[in-house]
């Protein structure tokens, strides 16, 4: 029954890709897509990997995967968005996968899977190849949870924890902290003591490394303004992913939001910590851990943006994938006709928005970019990235850009 209902909820939330698929083919390459490009095409490959992107993060393994299906795919940017929704599905089966694991009640596998997957405010992580890295940290997160599990029910795969581990800090400067993550996880569990110290040991050892790399090679950052940053950590967390799917009247990032969609998400979170069985309160204090460190992550690293990008559609991804269990265990234990209406409600509030949202995002990303680069002079810029229009017709012969 799981594994059914798993495998609905992960392919109705490509559904969007397929319905839309027409403005998703008018999407082009932007901002950072065009830093990535020419940056590789101006050193060597492997100073390139290593290389800090754009100053703030060593994501290597991204790098590589990334030129590597630009290659693969002659240049089609539109079959990198569905490289892009191929990764989002395999998330969401895995994001299944691992709640069955745990035994959680099907509708909130279902809920959860549908909050993270059918998303429309997911619309910048679907719908622009660089946000890959967003992806590709979490699908080797989720792995490294299941090899994690493997582990604690007594068979071998060390090794793939650690790997997948290590491929998620060096995939995206937040798959940093994964392994920190599933350390505070294990703390939570009844594994053998001494298991449990190996694991923790393992588990913090790619944070360690790859933060150790980051102050040597990017710079401490200088984040003098501790305050703003903590600012921006609370109003992502409070504010997110609830801010754009449901609305307020005369709604803006301020006062009201964060009372109203703060009172709801931190509600939802401490009934679900109080109700829940207690086999399942460690899934869900790691999942409320994960939102949080990655709150605070990206307040010292987006701060100076100022409060109103902390609602950025670049940066639902985890929220939903957070919240979506948490709250799925509340629809677990309304009634059956309850529950019935709570998905006949919520779903055309996660999906229904697509079909304003992804015309929008193909003219602002795509329809204009396309128009910018054929008319602009090569001197000039086209584009938010530093590239001029004449570097951006020079990398779009180089790359076959299509």
């Amino acid at each position: 029954m799981d594994s059914a209902v798993i495998l609905a909820a992960g392919f109705a939330s490509v559904l969007p890709l397929i319905v839309f698929s027409r403005p998703f083919r008018e999407l082009y390459f932007f901002h950072d897509d065009w830093e990535l490009l020419d940056g590789a095409a101006r050193t060597n490959l492997w100073a390139w990997l290593l290389q800090p992107f754009l100053g703030e993060s060593i994501i290597p393994v991204f790098k590589l995967l990334w030129l590597g299906a630009v290659q693969v795919f002659g240049g089609g940017y539109f079959a990198m968005i569905c490289l892009l929704w191929a990764t989002h599905l395999a998330n969401c089966l895995l994001l299944g996968s691992l709640l069955a694991r745990f035994r959680v009640p099907t509708a909130a596998i279902a809920f959860a899977v549908l909050t993270f997957g059918l998303a429309w405010s997911n619309i910048e992580t679907l719908g622009w190849s660089i946000q890959w890295c967003s992806q590709l940290a979490l699908l080797f997160f989720l792995a490294a949870w299941h090899w994690l599990l493997r582990i604690i029910e007594g068979r071998a795969g060390l090794g793939g924890y650690s790997l997948c581990l290590m491929a998620s800090a060096l995939t995206s400067s937040r798959g940093i902290i994964s392994g920190l993550l599933l350390g505070i996880f294990l703390l939570f569990t009844a594994a053998e003591r001494r298991q449990k110290t190996l694991l923790c040991a393992v588990s913090v050892t790619p944070t360690l490394l790859t933060t150790l790399a980051m102050v040597a090679f990017v710079g401490p950052g200088g984040h003098e303004n501790v305050l703003s940053a903590l600012s921006y950590a609370a109003h992502y967390f409070l504010l997110n992913p609830l801010y754009h799917l449901v609305s307020i009247p005369n709604k803006t990032v301020g006062i009201l939001a964060l009372c109203v969609y703060g009172f709801i998400k931190v509600g939802v979170i401490v009934w679900a910590l109080r109700k829940t069985d207690e086999r399942l309160r460690p899934l869900l204090l790691a999942l409320v851990a994960f939102d949080l460190l990655n709150a605070v992550a990206l307040g010292f690293g987006r701060y100076q943006k100022g409060i109103s990008t902390s609602v950025s559609s670049r940066y639902q991804y985890i929220s939903l994938l957070c919240f979506g269990p948490v709250a799925g265990m509340l629809v677990a234990r309304s009634r059956r006709l309850l529950q019935a209406m709570l998905f006949l409600v919520w779903v055309p509030i996660l999906a229904y928005p697509w079909n304003r949202h992804a015309p929008r995002w193909a003219r602002w990303r795509g329809i204009e970019i396309r128009d910018r680069l054929a008319k602009v002079p090569d001197s000039d810029h086209f584009d938010p990235s530093s590239l001029t229009a004449g570097r951006a017709r020079e990398l779009t012969k180089l790359y076959r850009l299509h």
